[in-house]
């Protein structure tokens, strides 16, 4: 006996997002009405009533899995596959766009907001968008802090190297401490802003290796996050240096869906809350693609202490590598915005520490090799010019992008879809190519 393709299923839905409505449904197959109807009919897709006007609601992950298997029949694997390394978007969102000009925030560039003196605090605000009478805490969480102390005395471990790990220890906390404010409404945004907080208030802890530097974590506070960096790390809280901080935090908070923030989505859509969220983009982001980036970059300009050392070391790495760390861009070919304008800071600099000057003839030692310096580079020189200690720049790269990843959590939670990829598998005595390697089908089904 064939079923009644309207009673395909009773429950109420899970949550608004696990639904679609019959419009939704027919505008993403493209299919007719009657299709749908076919579909229902075979099981192929789950109904639900929706009130009691006869409406129904399909279930989502059905007619995904139906959108891929029309996408697959159509040739979309290839089209896929070549959209997980650089290729074409596979995500939709409202938070961030790259365009030549560098990154745009809900449609207003990241550039553009560093020019006009816009707060870190101010940019979190406009790429979360609470409701405008939340207002953010940034002060940092006194009992995690004591935890911090702990560790740093305890853990036996060089901060320099473990610091940004810990971070992730910070997030996993305050997913674990503060769950239900995390997964509440307006708190998760008070919540995220007091986690970012923790995390500069701990940076404190780069100093260690510096005689006469604090051992432990500041609780002073500050006029704004940048300010409070500048007080941990050590250096001088002008108005200059905690503009051109502010400067660099904004234009380092998102950049579309990098490895991290991709992680971070996946952990998110598969239900975890936001601090696990975030402690997963993090450790993500301390793999060898970016910490070691970080690392190499700051190693090779950090020594140039000289024109004439920086002429001898460049020549020597590109001799070595044909290559430089912090340069070239996959997606700058014609050099990362960011980074230019983050070196023009750090020459414009009021009060610039004399260590950054011989950089400056080294960017053009490596522009004689083709090399165009990406942000991990004007991150870099911006610290040096600043005077902050070894490895704040990757640290700080951390902070300010631990809001962007909060806003992609945020909103991959609110879309309710789930991203599940699929392998293309191969015999594994078949003959492969690069591309067979890396094929991908980019369709999102249940595990």
């Amino acid at each position: 006996m064939q079923s009644n393709p309207h009673d395909a299923a009773s429950a109420p839905p899970d949550a608004p997002g696990d639904y679609l409505t019959r419009a939704e449904t027919l505008a993403l197959l493209q299919i007719k009405l009657q299709t749908l109807y076919a579909y229902v009919s075979r099981g192929l897709i789950r109904s639900v009533p929706q009130g009691d006007k006869g409406r129904r609601l399909y279930a989502r992950q059905d007619v995904e899995r139906m959108k891929s298997r029309a996408d697959a029949r159509s040739g979309h694997a290839p089209v896929a596959a070549a959209a997980m390394r650089w290729g074409e978007p596979i995500i939709s969102s409202t938070l961030t766009e790259i365009t030549a000009e560098g990154p745009r925030y809900r449609g207003v560039a990241a550039l553009e907001l560093a020019r006009k003196g816009k707060t870190f605090e101010q940019v979190v605000k406009a790429l979360w968008n609470p409701r405008d009478d939340v207002i953010l805490s940034w002060q940092p969480c006194g009992r995690t802090l004591r935890f911090a102390d702990a560790w740093s005395r305890t853990a036996g471990l060089q901060p320099r190297r473990e610091l940004v790990r810990f971070f992730a220890d910070i997030a996993m906390r305050f997913g674990g401490e503060h769950l239900r404010a995390l997964q509440a409404g307006d708190a998760q945004f008070i919540e995220c802003s007091r986690m970012i907080a923790t995390m500069a208030h701990c940076l404190a802890h780069l100093r260690r290796a510096t005689p006469g530097a604090a051992a432990g974590v500041t609780r002073k506070r500050a006029d704004g996050l940048a300010a409070t960096l500048l007080t941990v790390l050590g250096g001088s809280a002008s108005a200059a240096h905690r503009a051109a901080l502010d400067a660099a935090l904004v234009l380092c908070a998102d950049h579309e869906l990098a490895q991290a923030t991709f992680v971070a989505r996946i952990a998110a859509s598969a239900g975890a809350d936001i601090g696990e969220c975030v402690a997963a983009a993090i450790l993500t982001q301390t793999g060898l693609t970016s910490a070691r980036s970080y690392e190499a970059t700051e190693d090779l300009l950090r020594a140039c202490r000289t024109v004439a050392e920086a002429q001898r070391l460049f020549t020597e790495h590109y001799a070595a590598h044909r290559n430089l760390p912090g340069f070239n861009h996959p997606l700058y070919p014609d050099g990362d915005p960011r980074a230019s304008y983050l070196i023009d800071l750090a020459r414009r600099l009021e009060g610039r520490h004399a260590a950054v000057d011989p950089l400056f003839a080294a960017l053009k030692i490596a522009a004689g090799y083709g090399c165009l310096p990406s942000l991990e580079v004007g991150l870099t020189m911006l610290t040096v010019a600043l005077g902050l200690p070894l490895r704040s720049a990757f640290c700080l790269f951390i902070i300010g992008r631990s809001a962007g990843w909060v806003a992609h959590i945020i909103e991959q939670r609110e879309s309710g879809a789930l991203i599940r990829p699929r392998a293309d598998y191969l015999e594994a005595n078949a003959p492969q190519n690069d591309s067979d390697e890396t094929r991908l089908l980019t369709s999102i089904l249940p595990p």
